[in-house]
């Protein structure tokens, strides 16, 4: 199936190519082969037209509750939802793609928050009530470490959508060897429809996540996530099943109940986890060694004594959004800026010409950040230029300040309004900046009494009106900066990544 459907993409590739190169929003910053192999991997026209002689993504729950939808005197919606289940004994990993129910109609989402909860007490599933603190059904940072979370848009065929759901999500295996592969690799829809960015892997094209600390709303009951007016995420349910498009969470979760070493097990140290599939042999913690028990064997030895017994994990989401107006709504594009992106264009093809170029000059003149990107145990590390998601922390030294840090810069390949920030790192984090020449956005880390990274602030720059918004121009550089607090042993598999919720204007666009 998987290859009749890559036949269809490659032919509609061959017959209906259309180079990009004008305009200014995305797909303008590329053109030529780079422009083609965007639409392919990213969702675009060419995927959309094959489509068109496929069975629709059919109207069906794919999760495992929802609640109803409750609306405000001044027009804002909002539901409730609970996904497929996931069932964990102690120590053990999982890495999996959940399709989700998602609001029906054309809309603008204006918030989203999420949170780990698990079975009731008689097996019972949690029910779709509103997020957060206190809940007796929450799955505790003890019990539970949410490595990371994605939500994704995908684009497959109505038969391959239905299997999915049928055996309740689909166990990560991103290898060309299998046809879970091939899905995964070929499936991501968000590079052109509202999750644009300067890395081409599908996995940083996300709406909404990302780690362990966004878990439930803030200590303030704000959302995570949340947009002024006008400003807000287009979704249509009836154009993206036309289009074979549907919402897929990428869940990762590693079950901490009596784990012998805590830090070892969230960070994903080879040597702990056992896995099988550790880089080369030569990396020593991150994603490689812990995608799942499913995938790779890796798992986290239990303390001699501890109780064992399954625990079913549920991901409980809700979803606040308004009614898209285009007359009134200014659509946000998500755009992932990762620290370790070594690569030379806007878009990880760096072998194929047409893409708008990345100097990373400040990355490039800071010596501490180029040693960790081109450290064989950071990260996605393959020789290639591209992001690589993670970093190494090494050991401080006595007599050091025992704080490190990574920066990188960008060029915008078109003007953007930045309107909220959200920075992600890890634990022992201290914080990471996002800036520009008329902004400046420093998310700080919260711990709690156990050590836990349970929020990371954010930064919303249009606070009343979209006059309050940020322009940033076509080439202007955008700066990260991330400190990192270390002690007497490795940090493996950290992050530094920015997602930056952006407005990109259109020519003759009505202004609000």
């Amino acid at each position: 199936m998987m290859d009749r459907f890559a036949l269809l993409v490659f032919s509609a590739f061959v017959f209906h190519s259309a180079a990009h190169g004008h305009g200014t929003g995305p797909g303008s910053e590329t053109s030529g082969l780079n422009a083609m192999l965007r639409e392919i991997y990213g969702g675009g026209k060419l995927r959309n037209f094959v489509a068109k002689f496929m069975e629709p993504i059919p109207d069906m729950i794919v999760g495992s509750d929802a609640g109803p939808v409750t609306t405000t005197s001044d027009g804002l919606h909002e539901q409730t939802f609970v996904t497929m289940p996931m069932d964990m004994p102690n120590g053990h990993i999982v890495n999996k793609w959940l399709p989700i129910d998602w609001p029906h109609g054309h809309v603008a989402v204006k918030a989203f928050a999420a949170e780990v909860v698990k079975s009731g007490p008689q097996g019972e599933v949690p029910p779709p009530t509103a997020c957060c603190q206190g809940d007796e059904y929450a799955a505790s940072r003890e019990e539970v470490f949410m490595h990371h979370w994605t939500l994704n848009k995908w684009q497959l065929p109505a038969q391959l959508f239905k299997h999915i759901v049928n055996v309740g999500g689909m166990d990560y295996h991103l290898t060309w060897h299998k046809a879970v592969g091939y899905i995964e690799q070929m499936a991501g829809a968000g590079l052109n429809s509202g999750a644009n960015g300067p890395c081409s892997d599908s996995t940083l094209h996300l709406f909404f996540g990302i780690g362990n600390e966004v878990r439930s709303k803030t200590s303030e009951g704000n959302f995570p996530y949340e947009f002024p007016d006008p400003y807000g995420i287009e979704f249509n349910s009836d154009l993206m099943r036309k289009e074979g498009q549907f919402m897929v969470l990428n869940i990762h979760l590693l079950d901490t109940r009596g784990v012998r070493n805590h830090r070892a097990c969230t960070e994903c140290k080879c040597s702990e986890t056992h896995s099988q599939h550790a880089f080369s042999n030569l990396t020593e913690g991150g994603l490689y060694c812990c995608h799942s028990t499913y995938y790779d064997g890796g798992k986290c030895p239990i303390l001699p004594g501890t109780p064992l017994r399954n625990q079913t994990y549920y991901l409980r989401y809700t979803v606040r959004w308004r009614d898209f107006n285009r007359a009134t709504t200014l659509p946000l594009e998500v755009i992932t800026f990762d620290a370790t992106d070594n690569n030379t264009l806007w878009g990880d093809f760096a072998n194929f010409p047409g893409g708008f170029h990345q100097s990373h000059s400040v990355m490039k003149n800071d010596p501490t950040t180029v040693a960790r990107v081109n450290d064989i145990r950071s990260g996605d590390f393959n020789g290639k230029r591209s992001c690589h998601v993670e970093w190494f922390v090494p050991a401080c030294k006595e007599g050091d300040s025992c704080v490190i840090s990574v920066r990188n810069s960008w060029e915008m390949p078109w003007p953007v309004h930045v309107v909220f920030l959200r920075n992600h790192f890890h634990a022992s984090g201290i914080n990471m900046t996002t800036r520009s020449n008329g902004f400046s956005c420093t998310g700080n880390s919260t711990y709690d009494s156990s050590g836990n990274l349970i929020d990371i602030s954010t930064c919303s720059l249009a606070r009343s009106s979209a006059d309050s918004v940020y322009r940033m121009e076509k080439g202007e550089k955008m700066v990260v900066e991330s400190y990192y607090k270390q002690d007497s042993l490795p940090h493996y598999g950290v992050m530094s990544m920015s997602f930056v919720y952006a407005h990109i204007p259109r020519q003759n666009e009505v202004q609000v």
